[in-house]
This record gives structure tokens, sequence and C-alpha cells, in this order.
């Protein structure tokens, strides 16, 4: 559920990891605008840090106070945001399962609806008003996290094991529905942006060892460190964690293991009014996936959790995540702090599948894996190399009997690195907060993949011999360029509140192509191209009293299309899309802001304009990208949290979305991404539920914890198959929504509770138990549903049938903690 904007009367704003006062002040001043409700929990804390020790620095202390006396208006300011704005804090995350990510965390805000097929982030699927994962902004403090190449994260068999960063690393998320203001708004996004931020060291020093053990043989175990203030260092503090989780999966024969690595470190210098950040992220995840849901026929008859067995059939992801980030906030004077973050990000997947021979055939009714490998490639006998031409002199028929055999697994590899540079200027003058700001960003992919196939997974890794595609088949790059300027305008004796921005993106691609499929001779050829947007914000907000707040906004947003549709057509003439798909987002609120309520109502309308269009019909050769779509999203949203008293507090969210195609177009019809098809004028978006709600009661008492949470996810449209028998190519086989047949709705409860004891012996200062319960009531629903045709042969074949993938059951998770200091 939403926690409240910031309050700096409010009540409960307590912090156990207080930092510097100056220090936190600078910070929160620098980057108010994407860390707005943690800085306020920091700033209530103590009002005795900014002491300073030696003598003759009294002009010091003097500009501190200046400094504190802005940093009060922003915060006062930050209730009268004019866009709309959830937050997930400190203790909403602390006390989630392991079986949650950093997905399904979002679910406690309005318009967000979210799955995932095992423990932990496993394949998670998103929306936000209907708008897709890969279409939505994710920045991790302040900077990209998705990936540039495909203009977004969450595109199907892509990084869908682990995250860059993990649920026990972040200390709060803010949720920016459709366009954000331009200095919290990231890089590529046409419906809203996802603001993760990283645990810093806190002051204390401190050691705590954990372990959790749940269902589906899930074990968790780990430790976190801090080392407070280093002494002889002038405040140099550090905090590192450890931890892995390994679970066989609540789906059969989908066991994973995640590892997740954190260091931050932060030097605070001049007093304490500046100060240099570092960060270092890495996570491993290894784990199994369906890369297809299963047969519903099936499920009936084996159970709802049935899955093949891995020597059937199998789907694995090994995924590495590395980044680092180094940061620096400077004071110059008490009208001006600048700063910049520096990154770097290494994201590396191997991705093997296996399909026994004997369901790669036309005959088998169901689906059983999607591309890897996939059913029905068919004789691809020996090549010889030439200019354009993958060269390979395996024979599947004489190595293993037969093309199915001899094709029943695929081993593919691929990586990507992203580098860059996010500077950031804040200006102080009367009546205006200015924030000027940028992006400068590369990222690369390939070459050093590899695709491979044979008969086993134990196979060999030879270009020349089992490869399909070129080392080089993924050489992509993606460079940015962006640059924002929006002000904060505050006038009529700070009752009226206007945000005027601006952000100006270049983009420039280009994509190596090692073979042209579709030309004679089939030469390599590189496309690039270079794409601007001018991004307009307008933003205005009225107090009507101290506690009311009236807003409205208009932002327009942008994502750039995946290098990979930069091809040549059959015809030898360039399809690129033409380019990026646009929104125009409004939106309209009242917000009331008191010392223990928090009331936000609003109205939405997302206007889409020039959305990615996708068609390949693999018969014929014929391929065409476009920019043709026109999608809207309109709906109603109310969020709140009420204090009842210092231990109770209640939230809860209901939100109203109506989706709709605007026109008739080739589309990426799902949210997984994993099925193309075609949608018509009017036709509901699928995957896209009218309502969704969720309320959280919370209990909070000296050393005992407990929180109720309960969510409704409404009805939502499906998907199905149009027959091959359709006569126009671009019908047949296509997957459409389907508004006769929806998905039905279900309720969740979960309970959380945790009792700390102290101790005080011998260095362990206190032991916590835990206790999570997900899916109390253990209900039994489909998170997905749709009726397919089987593909064999880049062709439907067989009759239609349903499949879908199954919620999780009752999940229960037992928890452990010591802490040493």
């Amino acid at each position: 559920m939403p926690s409240k904007p910031n309050n700096p009367c409010g009540k409960g704003m307590r912090s156990s990891h207080r930092m510097p006062q100056a220090s936190k002040l600078l910070l929160a001043a620098t980057l108010f605008a994407i860390y707005p409700a943690l800085s306020s929990a920091a700033f209530a804390s103590t009002a005795n840090d900014t002491t300073v020790t030696k003598s003759g620095n009294t002009e010091k202390v003097v500009k501190l106070k200046e400094i504190k006396k802005k940093y009060e208006r922003l915060l006062v300011g930050e209730r009268n945001i004019a866009s709309a704005m959830s937050v997930i804090g400190p203790t909403q995350i602390k006390h989630a399962s392991s079986a949650e990510s950093i997905y399904s965390l979002l679910k406690q805000t309005p318009s967000v609806n979210e799955y995932q097929q095992n423990v932990g982030p496993g394949t998670p699927v998103l929306t936000v008003r209907g708008v897709r994962m890969s279409q939505l902004a994710q920045t991790l403090d302040g900077i990209p996290m998705t990936d540039l190449l495909s203009g977004g994260q969450g595109a199907y068999l892509n990084n869908n094991v682990g995250t860059v960063i993990s649920n026990g690393q972040i200390s709060g998320i803010h949720v920016y529905p459709g366009v954000a203001p331009p200095d919290r708004g990231g890089f590529a996004t046409v419906g809203g942006t996802v603001s993760y931020t990283t645990k810093t060291p806190p002051k204390k020093r401190y050691a705590d060892i954990f372990t959790k053990v749940g269902s589906f043989s899930t074990d968790t175990y780990g430790f976190d460190a801090s080392s407070g203030k280093i002494p002889g260092t002038d405040g140099l503090r550090v905090y590192t964690r450890l931890s892995q989780t390994q679970t066989d999966g609540y789906i059969q024969n989908t066991p994973a293991r995640y590892t997740d690595f954190l260091f931050t470190a932060i030097k605070p210098y001049d007093y304490g009014l500046s100060k240099v950040t570092g960060t270092v992220i890495y996570n491993t995840a290894h784990g199994y996936l369906i890369s297809a849901p299963n047969a519903v026929a099936q499920l009936d008859k084996y159970g709802i959790f049935y899955n093949y067995p891995l020597s059937e059939a199998s789907t694995l992801q090994k995924n590495q995540y590395l980044t680092a980030i180094l940061g620096d906030s400077t004071y110059i004077n008490s009208h001006l702090v600048i700063g910049a973050k520096a990154f770097y990000i290494h994201k590396h997947s191997y991705l093997a599948g296996y399909l026994d021979p004997s369901l790669i055939s036309e005959s088998y009714p169901y689906q059983v894996n999607f591309n890897n490998p996939y059913s029905g490639f068919g004789a691809l006998a020996p090549t010889s190399a030439s200019p354009g031409v993958i060269p390979h002199t395996y024979n599947p028929v004489a190595e293993f009997g037969s093309y199915p055999a001899g094709e029943a697994a695929q081993i593919n590899i691929s990586g990507n690195t992203t580098i860059g540079i996010a500077p950031k200027i804040n200006i102080f003058i009367p009546h205006n907060d200015i924030t000027i700001g940028g992006l400068i960003s590369q990222e690369t992919a390939g070459p050093g993949g590899g695709n491979y196939f044979y008969g086993t997974l134990d196979m060999p890794q030879i270009y020349g011999y089992n490869s399909y595609a070129s080392p080089t088949n993924s050489k992509q790059q993606r460079t940015v360029y962006s640059g924002y300027i929006s002000d904060k305008i505050n006038l009529i004796n700070n009752k009226l509140h206007i945000e005027p921005g601006v952000t100006l993106t270049g983009v420039s691609a280009s994509n190596y192509v090692p073979v042209n499929q579709y030309g004679t001779p089939a030469n390599a050829y590189t496309l690039s191209n270079y794409d601007k947007e001018v991004l307009p914000y307008l933003g205005l907000s009225y107090d009507i009293t101290h506690k009311v707040i009236a807003y409205a906004s208009y932002g327009k947003g942008a994502r750039f299309a995946p290098v990979a549709d930069y091809v040549l057509g059959p015809s030898g003439s360039t399809t690129l899309a033409p380019g990026p798909e646009t929104v125009n987002a409004y939106e309209t609120g009242l917000r009331y802001v008191g010392k223990h309520l928090y009331v936000n109502f609003d109205g939405f309308l997302q206007n889409m304009h020039g959305m990615f269009s996708f068609y390949t019909n693999y018969l014929t050769g014929y391929s065409l990208y476009a920019n043709i779509g026109e999608e809207q999203m309109k709906g109603l949203e109310l969020s709140g949290k009420y204090e009842i008293n210092p231990e109770w507090t209640v939230s809860g969210h209901v939100s109203y979305t109506d989706a709709q195609y605007m026109n008739s177009f080739s589309a990426n019809v799902t949210p997984f991404e994993g099925q193309y098809g075609y949608v018509f004028a009017g036709d509901p978006l699928a995957d896209t539920p009218n309502w969704l709600a969720g309320l959280r009661v919370g209990y909070h008492n000296h050393n005992f914890h407990a929180a109720l949470i309960e969510s409704y996810t409404g009805p939502q449209v499906t998907t199905y198959d149009l027959p091959p028998t359709e006569t126009n190519p671009l019908l047949q086989d296509a997957t459409t929504p389907d508004p006769d047949v929806k998905l039905a709705p279900y309720f969740l409860t979960n309970l959380q509770a945790s009792y700390k004891v102290p101790i005080h012996e011998d260095h362990l200062s206190s032991v916590t138990v835990s206790l999570n319960i997900d899916n109390l009531l253990d209900n039994h629903y489909y998170l997905h549903y749709y009726q397919a045709y089987k593909e064999y042969a880049f062709a439907g074949v067989g009759n239609s049938y349903a499949e879908a993938y199954p919620g999780m059951p009752r999940f229960i998770e037992l928890g452990l903690s010591g802490r040493f200091s």
C-alpha cells in the first residue's frame, strides 16, 4: 500500500539508521526528487548532528541552517507534487518473504498487476495502468537499470531469472505512473517509472546473521554488516550484505538458486556538506523456467502445478548481473549543489533448452517449449562457408538418426555492457528550485555470444561445427545523449506551485547482422540511425488549505525501438521502425496530507501513439516493422494511509483501468511478450484487470511487528489464436484478445509477524524470530490463460487448446536472525 509522502511534522518517522543531519540534508537537496520519503524519515531524526567541533566555523553552521530551511520547503513541497506517486518503504521491504521480489512488492501500489512463475525473481511479468514492463523506465539510485538496446526490460526469454538488485539490497521504491517530472523520469518510458534506492551505510556498527526456512524446500541464509563511522577516516562508513536463496519452486521441476552481494560506502567531506558514495552489486541466478504455459488438460489430469520432468523438457537460465556506481555530491554554496554519478552495468546470460525428440512432432498436441529449442526447425542441413552464410558441418541426421533427435538441444549465450554518467545541478533561488541534469550512456551487446544446437545439452560449442548463428550475431550498440531542465516555481505565498520542465533525448543505434536472410547473396550488413525526441512536462498544484492540495499535470514520454528491429526486408529495403513510440499523459487529482492521515485521489488519461508493430511471415520470408499502433489507458486511483495510533496503521488502494487498442495492427499482445499477433480497434488489452485493490493492516509495539495484507486482482481479458486457415496471412495463427473469455478474479492474503528478543550477552544484542505466510488461505488460481494452437515448422497445427500458469499456493517461512554489536 502506498506510504505517506513527506510530512515534516508527521508522526512515526523514526529511523534506526540515522545519518549525520548535515549530510542527510545535502543528499536530499541534491536528490530530493528521487528519495522524498526516505529523506523525510532521516530528517526527522536527531537535531544535534550539525554541530561543528572546530572553532571559527560559525559560517558553516549558518550555511547549514540556510540549507535546512530550503530543505524544509522541499519537504512541504513534496506534498504537492503534481503527479501521482506511491512509495514502498523500508518496513514493507524488510518484512517481505523470500517468495517476493522487487516486482511483487509493487502490487502494494495502485494500478499494478504483477505475477511470476517461481519463488523470488523468477520470470516476472509487470504492468502499470496496462503498460507492460518493457515500456516502463526503471532506475537504480537515479541511473537507468533497464536495457537501453531493447528500450526496456522484461522481454521474452531475456534475463528472466534474477535481477540487477534484490529485496535485501533496497531501502525504498518510488512508483511514478504515467509520465513523471523530468528529474525523476528515467530513460525511455511510455507509461511510468519505478525508482529503486539501494541501502546506504548506517551510522551504527553491527553485524547480522540470518536464515530462513520455507515451503518448497526454500532456504535463505546470509549476513550483513555495518562498520559505523570508521575511526581516523573523517566519517567513512561501509556496509556489506551477502545472501543466498535456493528453492525447488512451487511449479514442478523449476528449481532455482539466487546469490546476492552488496557493498556500499559513503565518505563525507567539507564538514559533511559534501560526500562521495560508492556501490557495488553482484547478483547471480541459476534457475529453470517454463517457456510455454502448460496445457490446462494436463493440469486438470496431473495437478495444477504439473510440469514436464527435466529429462523430457527443460529451459535453464544462468544469469549474472554486475553493477558499480560512483557518485559525488558537492556543496558550493547555499544556492548551488552539484553532483554526478558514473556507472557500469554488465549482464551475462546462458540459456539452455532441451526437448525430448518424441515431443518435437507435428502429431504431439501441445506446445512444450518456445524458441529454445523451437518445435520444428526441420532440415537444418550442413552449410558451407560463404559471404553472409553461417557455416556448420554438424549433420543432425548422421549424428542422431533424425532431425528432431539431432536438434533437441539448444544453447544461447549473450551479454551486454552499459557505461555512463549522470550529472545533476540543483539551484536554489527565491521562489524557484531549479534542477538541471543529464545522461550520457552507451550499451553494447556482443561480440562474444554464441548460439549452438545439438542432440543433447552436453554438446560442443564450436563455431562452424554446430553453430546456427555467428558469435557476432548480437553486435548491437546504442548511445544515449539526454538532458533535462525543470523548475518548481512557488507563488502566492507558497500556495501555487508550477513545475515546468523539458527533456531532450538523442539516441544513436546500430545493428550488425551477419546474414541477410532475405537477400541474394546473403551478405552481412550494418544498419544504424539517430532518433531524437523533445519531451515537455508541466505540473500545477495549489494548496487549497495547508492539508488539501489540488494538482494536474501533462507529460510526454517516448520509448525507442529495439535495436534488434533494425533489419533489411526481403527486397533489400530498410524496414526500420520509423521512430519511437510516444505517450501523452494527463493527470488530475486531490491529495490530503495530515498528521496521521494521507489520502490521494486521481484520474488519468494516457494516449499512446506509434506503438511498435512487428510481423514476420516465416513461409514467405517477409518481415515488417512499423510504428502504427494506437492505445489508450484511462482510469481512477484512490490510495491512503491512516495512523490510528502509534501502534496501528491502515493503508490501502483501489484502482480502475480501462485500456484498449484504438486501431487494428500487428501487435505484441501479452505483457510477457511471448505472443505476437493481431489486435482490432476497440479490443481491450489482455492481462490488464479493470479493478485492482489492496489493504494492509499493520501493528508495531516495541519489539513486535505484525501485518495482514490483502490484495484483489479483478477479471482480465485472455487471448486466443486465430485459426491457421485464415486467408489473410496477417491473421494466420495470430494471437488476439478474447473479450468473451476472462481470467477469474482472485484474492490473496499474506501474514507477516516478527519479534525481537533482547539478549545483551557476549556482543549478541538481540535475536529476531519471524513468520511469513503468503496466500494464507491457499487459494488456487491462474495467473495467465489463453487458447492456442501448437506451432510446428512456423505454422499452427492440430486443434486449439487452453494453456495456463498457476499462481503460488500457500507459502510458509520461518526466519531467525541474530544481531552482534
